[in-house]
């Protein structure tokens, strides 16, 4: 039988600026996301509050930036609609204003849309023409692009090829 080593575990901050301090340099994270885990791992309300308006008058945490940073995150990995964007966004607990400012433009949107439909249907080259063109709406669909978008896709990928195969 094999023993393993007793660990200790890891020093908990005792003040809620080093705390603080520590979840920022791991990643950027809104006013709402921050005030959460401090609130969450046991500080004081008013020392949280006090820690968050010191971390926003230093520039560790600004909602807008970090918006920001989430949106062209995602854009360039994981590509998403504006609904999925704005719902992610809401999760954060960022407010209306800052996300209307960050989220895609229609033509982005479409821009991305599109590669990410290309994508899609290079994997799904063995398939029948109608199943790729159920699975690429699934996926914008679940992505959160609007129908509007979607659909423009779908009938410039798939409308001449559907025609005729059919």
């Amino acid at each position: 039988m094999v023993k393993k080593p007793i660990q200790k575990p890891k020093p908990k901050p005792k003040n809620p600026k080093d705390r603080a301090i520590r979840l920022l340099t791991s990643r950027e994270r809104t006013v709402f996301e921050l005030r959460h885990q401090l609130l969450q791992e046991g500080f004081l309300e008013i020392e949280v509050e006090e820690v968050l308006q010191w971390c926003q008058e230093v520039g560790y945490v600004n909602d807008q930036r970090t918006a920001k940073q989430w949106v062209e995150h995602r854009n360039r990995f994981k590509p998403m609609g504006s609904f999925g964007l704005k719902s992610e966004l809401q999760r954060k607990g960022l407010a209306d204003d800052i996300i209307a400012d960050v989220v895609n433009s229609p033509d982005n949107e479409y821009k991305l849309a599109k590669e990410l439909a290309n994508k899609k249907r290079n994997s799904l080259a063995k398939l029948p023409k109608e199943k790729q063109y159920l699975r690429v709406g699934g996926l914008l669909n679940r992505r959160g692009f609007s129908w509007d978008i979607i659909n423009r896709v779908l009938n410039e990928m798939f409308t001449s090829s559907l025609d005729t195969d059919l």
